[in-house]
């Protein structure tokens, strides 16, 4: 086991300790007291008033406010909102709007309208390229009309005038 002794030394250590902390703790505690300011110090400059004075300070203000509102009055008197003006661009800006909204509307029909009438012309033109069949049929076989010269052409000397002879 261990030496008393030493055991004891240790627990007469540990006591100091704990004493030496409780003795600093009560001397911060002190200061912290002594460094905290009360109400009374902080405010100890005033006094409380009397009646006749408290009746005072209320009628200067009440005048102040009296003041500011009329001041207020007169600004707002001077410069007032012409509110039919207002209403009136409200209702001109909402009608121009409809108005315009209305175009947009009739502008989407229209060309819903000319897409759909465009789509019906495609649907009744026949298939196929028209320059195409003609030239398919131009060489068949089959009795064929001959074209002949006319009699003008036909006459280096132009003998031949409308058929008749000169």
């Amino acid at each position: 086991m261990a030496d008393p002794s030493i055991l004891k030394k240790v627990i007469q250590g540990i006591g100091k300790i704990g004493v030496e902390t409780v003795e600093r703790g009560v001397k911060e505690g002190v200061n912290i007291g002594q460094s905290v300011i009360s109400g009374q110090e902080l405010l100890g400059g005033i006094k409380k008033l009397d009646k006749k004075e408290e009746q005072q300070l209320r009628d200067e203000e009440k005048m102040k406010k009296e003041e500011e509102i009329g001041r207020l009055r007169e600004t707002a008197a001077y410069r007032g909102r012409d509110v039919e003006r207002e209403i009136k661009e409200i209702r001109d800006e909402k009608a121009t709007k409809e108005e315009e909204e209305q175009k947009q509307f009739l502008e989407q029909i229209r060309l819903q309208r000319e897409a759909e009438a465009q789509e019906r012309e495609e649907l009744l033109e026949p298939p196929g390229n028209a320059k195409r069949e003609a030239a398919k049929t131009q060489f068949a076989p089959g009795k064929r009309k001959k074209q002949a010269p006319d009699a003008v052409q036909m006459s280096q000397t132009s003998e031949f005038k409308g058929g008749k002879v000169d």
